[in-house]
């Protein structure tokens, strides 16, 4: 019986080691170079900063950064990126019940460092209360930011 045991512990390591000798020659790409992993929502593309406020310049870089707005106001977000894959990037704003005010999607080829501009505009006026703008990266809720209109 205790060789029995010893046997079935082998087979075990056994079958573990090869499925992780798979699984890295799965990643490999022919020229030899690492395949970014895309499966269960990785990506090597990251948000590296949010930043919302008034206003952004010509680099879509938020140039009054601020978490408290007017009614009247426009709000921007500035989505900072990093890395280099294709992905879909949104912008979803919402309200403190969690009502999707907008969403809006575009897709972007990261090149190293870019930065993605999304705003929102109301021309009645906001209604007063907490919103939070969720960043996606291909559907997956990847940071957050909270903001408030009075």
């Amino acid at each position: 019986m205790r060789h029995l045991t010893f046997f079935a512990v082998a087979a075990l390591v056994a079958l573990g080691a090869c499925a992780k000798s798979n699984k890295s020659s799965d990643s490999a790409t022919s020229a030899g170079a690492i395949a970014p992993d895309t499966a269960a929502g990785k990506t090597a593309l990251r948000v590296a900063d949010v930043t919302i406020g008034r206003h952004v310049d010509a680099t879509k870089k938020v140039t009054d950064a601020t978490d408290t707005f007017t009614p009247r106001d426009s709000i921007f977000a500035s989505v900072h990126t990093s890395g280099a894959a294709s992905a879909k990037l949104t912008a979803r704003w919402t309200f403190q019940d969690g009502q999707v005010v907008d969403e809006r999607s575009e897709t972007i080829t990261g090149k190293g460092d870019d930065y993605t501009e999304f705003h929102i505009a109301k021309p009645g006026g906001w209604p007063a209360g907490k919103y939070t703008l969720h960043v996606l990266i291909d559907g997956n809720d990847v940071q957050t930011k909270d903001f408030t209109v009075k």
